[in-house]
């Protein structure tokens, strides 16, 4: 049994891959939207869990976006590599297989660093706090920590 397989095809299903995501607008929609819920204890422990929550949602999109990138460019690599096929190109596509899974899990942590160097619960509470692992850089008042 032979194995056949058509080129512009694949780079064809690569870019349709690629540009599922393109469209962010639903996730860019909500990355302005803090929550206000008041000014008490209990308000901002709920703002900081909805803000948690859309900010865990937009950073998926934006994950999934940063794979299906990484899958797009990795086809096409192969897809380029098999039409120029001989031993060297074979170790090529084999280490590129190996390599998508790391690429895309090192893009999605250099995300989540920027992510979390940004994110901020938006209540105009004091910053300093930024060692509770809490992840955000704040202090909320009646926490019992210093401003």
């Amino acid at each position: 049994m032979a194995t056949n397989y058509n080129p512009e095809a694949i780079k064809k299903s690569a870019d349709k891959l690629g540009s599922i995501m393109d469209d962010m607008s639903a996730f860019d929609a909500l990355k302005p939207n803090w929550p206000n819920a008041g000014k008490f204890p209990l308000a901002q422990w709920l703002e900081r869990v909805v803000d948690d929550r859309r900010n865990g949602l937009v950073a998926q999109g934006e994950h999934l976006k940063t794979v299906l990138t990484d899958l797009k460019s990795t086809l096409v690599s192969i897809t380029d590599d098999f039409q120029n096929t001989d031993g060297d190109n074979a170790a090529k596509i084999k280490q590129s297989i190996v390599d998508i899974e790391k690429r895309a899990s090192d893009d999605v942590a250099k995300f989540d660093q920027g992510t979390e160097a940004q994110q901020g619960n938006f209540t105009g509470g004091p910053k300093g706090n930024a060692s509770d692992g809490d992840g955000y850089n704040d202090n909320l008042p009646g926490s019992g920590a210093k401003a």
